[in-house]
């Protein structure tokens, strides 16, 4: 089954699989590193668009960008009931790119295989305007050699560590680099204990 059908699949239930509210470390981390509103965000694998609308009731513009036309369209439908609007954009992630469109953008747990990770994190960096934040989490390679039972992907080289991160972000913009232990509350598919990686990132 090719990627998009496993999440189209995934996201074809009337049921919000990852929840409604958005990913915590990305809430707290708009608030604390990113400027104020009205400023543009990327929600980059956005999925049924949680986080998108979270940042959008906060007065952000937000653009949401998912491979799954299906995780769009309940996207569009969460914005909706909260009373606000989001721009969609499906694309092929590992194909997508921008330049200096954004003043942050917000990712969470969008696990790719090792070989197109780099090209995703130079995008990421050229999409942001200068002084434009990058934040995002994934699940680091603990999730799978440890054990924990609270999503995430199947194989451990789907996992990302600090020292990837690290080699692939230019230090000096580095505002945060961590390893996080939360309680995952998102959901059937992320729910209890998990092992995750979170960064925060500005463009000089």
């Amino acid at each position: 089954m090719a990627n998009i059908e496993f999440w189209d699949e995934r996201y074809d239930t009337d049921e919000f699989v990852y929840g409604t509210a958005p990913n915590a470390f990305l809430a707290n981390a708009v608030m604390d590193y990113f400027p104020s509103p009205p400023a543009t965000i990327l929600d980059l694998g956005a999925g049924e668009g949680r986080t998108a609308v979270f940042l959008a009731t906060r007065g952000y513009d937000v653009v949401a960008v998912d491979a799954s036309a299906v995780g769009l369209r309940k996207a569009n439908q969460l914005a909706s009931k909260h009373g606000v609007q989001i721009a969609t954009e499906e694309k092929d992630i590992t194909e997508w790119q921008d330049e200096e469109r954004f003043d942050g953008i917000v990712c969470s747990f969008l696990h790719f295989a090792p070989a197109d990770r780099p090209r995703l994190y130079r995008m990421m960096q050229r999409a942001v305007r200068p002084g434009g934040i990058v934040a995002a989490e994934w699940f680091r390679p603990e999730q799978r050699t440890e054990g924990y039972t609270s999503g995430g992907p199947p194989h451990v080289e789907l996992m990302i560590d600090k020292a990837e991160l690290r080699a692939n972000f230019p230090e000096e913009g580095l505002l945060l680099l961590e390893d996080a232990s939360p309680m995952l509350e998102e959901g059937d598919h992320h729910s209890g204990p998990g092992a995750t990686v979170r960064l925060v990132w500005r463009k000089g």
